[in-house]
């Protein structure tokens, strides 16, 4: 008698850093000290929040230059291409002004 199988088909896409052809992640910092840190957050309700409370702990933690706290997008327009296309100019702004980016959804 064979036992049952079970099996699990996750939501979820393949993200980048998961996939194995991807590059390596970017290179970590050895300290966020004099770093300017950006922090993220997508356009779910409590993103922002958490983001801001990371922000906080950070600045009392790991003494950077800034913490920078963008405000989310309230509408992702998409009229053509992917939802990155229509994000790509924010988001190479953004990159240029931090260190490191820290980014969070949140429901």
């Amino acid at each position: 008698m064979s036992s049952p199988r079970l099996e699990i088909v996750s939501p979820i896409p393949l993200y980048l850093d998961e996939a194995k052809s991807a590059s390596k992640l970017a290179p970590r910092p050895s300290s966020l000290e004099g770093k300017v840190v950006g922090l993220l957050p997508n356009w779910r309700p409590s993103a922002y929040d958490l983001l801001k409370a990371v922000g906080e702990v950070i600045e009392q933690r790991f003494r950077p230059r800034a913490v920078i706290l963008e405000q989310p997008d309230r509408e992702v327009p998409v009229s053509k291409g992917r939802l990155l296309d229509g994000l790509r100019s924010k988001l190479d702004d953004f990159a240029q002004r931090v260190d490191v980016a820290i980014t969070a959804t949140g429901d």
